[in-house]
């Protein structure tokens, strides 16, 4: 647990440092074109089948008009928790700052615990999987420049491991390794409060 919450300090640290540089964000980022850099950060709950989980993420990208599209990461400690990479993407329903807007993301997501020992016989491999998430949010200012961003939805992962058992202990050289495949489906309804400069 430690060793998340000192990789979320990290990271909120990289984009708080990235931001501050890009504090004239609503400038074009070069003549001709109206588009501008721009960061999210925002943090929630996942709640499904298995409990409440905490969620963090971080976004950056670029702002044309009505639509932003960034890359993000993030932690998510729901059930098997892991690190989230995606493609984010989002729509304002209005052309203005203070709008309601659409948003989708698609990814992989990497598990923080590669291996697990069972018992003596029986380890657990985890390997990435498919991470979605899609809703709807809004988006207020307490000034021009930072808004406030409230979001709710859909996400979805996948858990995808192998069992591997050794020979049920067999200590003979001829012993044949069996290994099983399966594949969990995590269905979560997240809600998220950050804010985007």
């Amino acid at each position: 647990m430690q060793k998340f919450l000192l990789l979320l300090v990290v990271l909120i640290s990289c984009v708080i440092v990235t931001s501050a540089q890009e504090a004239k964000q609503e400038q074009p980022a070069k003549k001709g074109c109206s588009c501008s850099f721009s960061a999210i950060i925002q943090g929630g709950i996942l709640h499904g089948s298995r409990g409440g989980y905490f969620q963090a993420q971080i976004i950056n990208g670029i702002r044309y008009k009505t639509w932003f599209a960034g890359l993000g990461a993030g932690l998510d400690f729901y059930y098997r928790p892991g690190i989230p990479l995606f493609v984010d993407i989002r729509k304002n329903i209005l052309d203005n700052p203070g709008a309601l807007f659409l948003y989708v993301d698609a990814g992989v997501h990497l598990p923080v615990k590669r291996n697990e020992k069972i018992n003596a016989w029986t380890q657990n491999e985890y390997s990435n999987s498919f991470y979605g998430d899609g809703g709807v949010g809004y988006a207020f200012g307490f000034h021009s420049k930072v808004h406030w961003v409230f979001s709710t939805g859909y996400s979805y992962k996948e858990g995808s491991y192998k069992v591997i058992n050794p020979g049920s202990g067999c200590t003979g050289p001829t012993c044949g390794e069996l290994y099983y495949n399966y594949k969990k489906y995590f269905h979560r309804l997240t809600v998220k409060l950050g804010f985007q400069f």
